[in-house]
C-alpha cells in the first residue's frame, strides 16, 4: 500500500451506536437479491440477536438453487473474463468509494445481524474498502504475463501467464460476515472469475449488500451469485460444481471440504479455526 496514494481516512459513524431507524426497510429489500430458481421456497428467519426478536427472512436454497447459481455464474464469467483489467478496476475502484459513502446504511445491517458494537462493525467496513482499493489498483499489476529464467539460460524462455480459473465458490461464516463474504470474493472477481457466495445462515444481509453495492459500481450482472441456506446442506452440492473453493469456519468441517475438493481436483483455500466440534 506504500506506493498507492493514501485513500480516505473516515471516521466510524458511531452515533448511539444503535442502528438508524430506516434498517429494517433495508433488510427486507435485501433478501430478494438471494439468487433461487424463482420457485416457492420455505423462508428462514433470521434473529436479531441483540433482542432476539425476528429480523427478517431469506429463502431456505436447495440443490436446484445451487446448480442454477452456479450456471448463471458461468455463463456471466465467460463475458467478464474478455473484460480488460482497467474497467475490473474502475469496477473495484466505485465499490471502494461506495462503501465509505453508505457506510452507516452497511454498519446498520452488520450490527442487527451479528449484534456488534458498531465500532467494531467499522472494523469490516475498512476492511472491504482497502482490499477493494488494493485488487483496484494492483491487480493489473499482478495478473501481467512475467519472463522467468529458462530451462536453459540464453537458450530458453519461460514466461508465466495468468488465467481466470472459473467459478470460484466462497464459504462464509458469521463472525465476519462483511469481511469473510465480500473482501474473499474481491480478489477472485478482480482476477476476471465469478463467484457462487454462501452467506452464513446467521447473517446473510451483509453480504447482500456487498453484492448490491458491487453491482452499483458497475458489476455485471451474475458474476456474483449469493445463495442461502445451511451450510451442511449447500456446501457439498457447491464444492461440486465449482472450480476453486474458499472456505472459513472450523477445522473438522475444513477436512471435509478439503476431502471433497480434493476428489475433484480443484485447489481451495482454507482459514480454519481452533474449534474441533
Amino acid at each position: 500500500m506504500t506506493a498507492l496514494a493514501r485513500p480516505p481516512q473516515p471516521q466510524p459513524s458511531v452515533g448511539s451506536g444503535a442502528p438508524g431507524p430506516s434498517a429494517d426497510g433495508r433488510i427486507s429489500d435485501l433478501a430478494a437479491r438471494a439468487t433461487t430458481t424463482g420457485d416457492e421456497h420455505e423462508q428462514l428467519e433470521i434473529e436479531n440477536p441483540a433482542t432476539g426478536e425476528p429480523l427478517g427472512t431469506v429463502p431456505k436454497c436447495g440443490t436446484e438453487d445451487i446448480e442454477y447459481a452456479t450456471a448463471r455464474a458461468r455463463e456471466a464469467q465467460e463475458r467478464w473474463r474478455r473484460s480488460d483489467p482497467g474497467s475490473r478496476q474502475r469496477v473495484l475502484l466505485r465499490f471502494h468509494d461506495l462503501i465509505l459513502d453508505r457506510q452507516d446504511e452497511i454498519l446498520d445491517v452488520i450490527q442487527l445481524e451479528s449484534g456488534k458494537a458498531r465500532r467494531h462493525a467499522f472494523e469490516e467496513i475498512m476492511d472491504a474498502a482497502m482490499n477493494a482499493r488494493y485488487y483496484g489498483r494492483m491487480a493489473e499489476r499482478h495478473l501481467r504475463t512475467h519472463r522467468r529464467r529458462g530451462a536453459f539460460p540464453l537458450l530458453t524462455a519461460t514466461w508465466d501467464h495468468h488465467h481466470p480459473i472459473g467459478v470460484v465458490g466462497v464459504i462464509a461464516p458469521w463472525n465476519y460476515p462483511l469481511t469473510l463474504s465480500i473482501s474473499d470474493s474481491v480478489p477472485a472477481i478482480a482476477a476476471g472469475n465469478a463467484v457462487v457466495l454462501k452467506v452464513d445462515s446467521k447473517t446473510p444481509f451483509s453480504g447482500l449488500v456487498g453484492l448490491a453495492l458491487l453491482e452499483e459500481a458497475g458489476l455485471p450482472p451474475d458474476v456474483l451469485q449469493v445463495v442461502t441456506g445451511p451450510g451442511g446442506e449447500l456446501g457439498p452440492d457447491l464444492i461440486d460444481r465449482v472450480d476453486y473453493i474458499m472456505f472459513t469456519g472450523s477445522t473438522d468441517l475444513g477436512r471435509k471440504v478439503a476431502s471433497r475438493a480434493a476428489e475433484r481436483l480443484i485447489p481451495s483455500s482454507m482459514e480454519l479455526g481452533g474449534r474441533t466440534r
